[in-house]
C-alpha cells in the first residue's frame, strides 16, 4: 500500500513539474549565455551548401535562396528564421552590433557581444512587443534573426548560433 502511495505521489509531483517552465528572464539569460559557449568553441563542420555558402544546419531546419543573394530563409517546423550573409564583411566585423546597439537600443533587453582569436560575434534580444522577442545571434558579416514568443528562446538562440558560426562563403 506504501509503495504506492509513494508512486502515485511521485507521479503527480513528476507532472507538476514538468508543467512548469522556465520564465521569459530565464530562457534569455540561459538563451545568451549558452550562444556565448557555442560562440566560444569550435564551429561545426557545415553540412549543408547553398548559393556560394557552405553551413552547418541543425537537425530539422531547411534552408532556401530568396531573390537577395545576401538573404536565405531557414525553417524549423512552424518557425521562420533568416539567415543574412554580408560577403564583404570579415569575421571580426561589428558592424551588425553597432548598427542594431545604435537604432535599437531603447529595444534590447540582453545582449552579450564576444570576441576571441580575431573574430567577433554578439547575441541580442528585442523586445517587439505583445510578448515577442526578436532573437539575434551574429558572427562577423553572419546573422540568424527571428520573431519569437516567450518558448524556447533559449534553445533557439544556441541553434542560431551554431549556424551563424559555421557560415563559410566560397570566395
Amino acid at each position: 500500500m506504501k509503495k504506492w502511495l509513494l508512486l502515485t505521489i511521485s507521479a503527480m509531483l513528476l507532472l507538476v513539474l514538468s508543467g512548469c517552465g522556465k520564465s521569459v528572464e530565464e530562457q534569455i539569460n540561459i538563451g545568451v549565455a549558452s550562444a556565448q559557449t557555442v560562440f566560444e568553441e569550435s564551429p561545426r563542420e557545415p553540412n549543408k551548401k547553398i548559393g556560394q555558402i557552405d553551413l552547418y544546419l541543425p537537425s530539422g531546419y531547411s534552408i532556401k535562396e530568396t531573390d537577395d543573394v545576401n538573404n536565405y530563409v531557414l525553417s524549423k517546423g512552424k518557425n521562420k528564421y533568416i539567415l543574412f550573409v554580408n560577403v564583404n564583411e570579415e569575421e571580426d566585423s561589428k558592424l551588425h552590433y553597432e548598427l542594431l546597439k545604435n537604432s535599437m537600443s531603447d529595444k534590447i533587453v540582453k545582449e552579450q557581444p564576444v570576441e576571441l582569436d580575431g573574430a567577433f560575434g554578439f547575441t541580442m534580444v528585442l523586445n517587439h512587443g505583445d510578448e515577442q522577442f526578436e532573437l539575434i545571434a551574429s558572427s562577423g558579416g553572419v546573422k540568424v534573426s527571428t520573431i519569437s514568443n516567450d518558448r524556447k528562446m533559449d534553445d533557439k538562440l544556441v541553434e542560431m548560433m551554431m549556424i551563424a558560426r559555421s557560415v563559410e562563403v566560397e570566395r
